[in-house]
């Protein structure tokens, strides 16, 4: 008896493991043809991905790989499009200029995230921001951003900064032109996120705070 409802068990878990590789791959290739229709570039994984962010919805997620992973230039700007297996899909947008100042925009709904240095700035439309530096976050949350946030599709459900990248989150198995969607609402995000200061490099930190009246010294 005891073994029969083992074989059923095991056959039972090799179905399930069959549907979820077959709806994989059927989903990839949904991907790859979309990706290549517009001339961007597709791969099956990238395993080291994810680890180049650490917040909001890729906060302690390094240890997963990326999947169905599309590089492309839309109007002039890099973005990343790629599925956290089962858990998002993501899209990234590369700003010229990089920010030592981090965003964050959430719907109301969402648990605040438990990033570090994350402060709650407040409600903007329907989104909440969260920001590494208040002083500054509250300077870009003009009417500009609130009618951002207004117009900010229902699937798109994270957005975020981090350094030189502008991130969003929306559902696994969401569809191509939901994607091109989250891509167009991300850089648009990342347009209005072009005015935070830009990263001061360590050479930069040096020359304010030098002296001038004191000569530098010899190297």
């Amino acid at each position: 008896m005891w073994f029969g409802l083992a074989a059923i068990a095991l056959a039972g878990a090799l179905a399930l493991l069959y549907v979820d590789r077959t709806r994989r791959e059927q989903s990839g290739r949904v991907r790859e043809i979309w990706a290549r229709a517009q001339g961007y570039k597709y791969s099956a994984a990238d395993d080291s991905l994810p680890g180049h962010w650490h917040r909001a919805a890729l906060a302690k997620q390094e240890y997963l790989g990326a999947v169905d992973v599309v590089h492309g230039i839309r109007r002039g700007e890099e973005f990343i499009l790629f599925d956290i297996e089962e858990t998002a899909t993501i899209v990234a947008v590369r700003r010229k200029v990089g920010s030592d100042v981090d965003i964050d925009l959430r719907l109301k709904s969402t648990p605040p995230p438990k990033d570090p240095g994350m402060n709650l700035l407040g409600a903007i439309g329907p989104r909440i921001v969260f920001a590494t530096d208040l002083e500054i976050a509250r300077r870009i949350c003009d009417q500009r951003m609130v009618a951002y946030t207004e117009s900010i599709p229902p699937h798109v459900q994270m957005l975020w900064s981090e350094g030189e990248w502008t991130l969003g989150s929306i559902p696994v198995g969401s569809t191509g032109r939901e994607w091109d969607s989250a891509i167009e609402t991300v850089a648009r995000l990342s347009g209005i996120l072009h005015v935070l200061p830009p990263i001061v490099e360590p050479q930069e930190l040096d020359r304010v705070a030098h002296d001038p009246g004191r000569p530098s010294a010899r190297r």
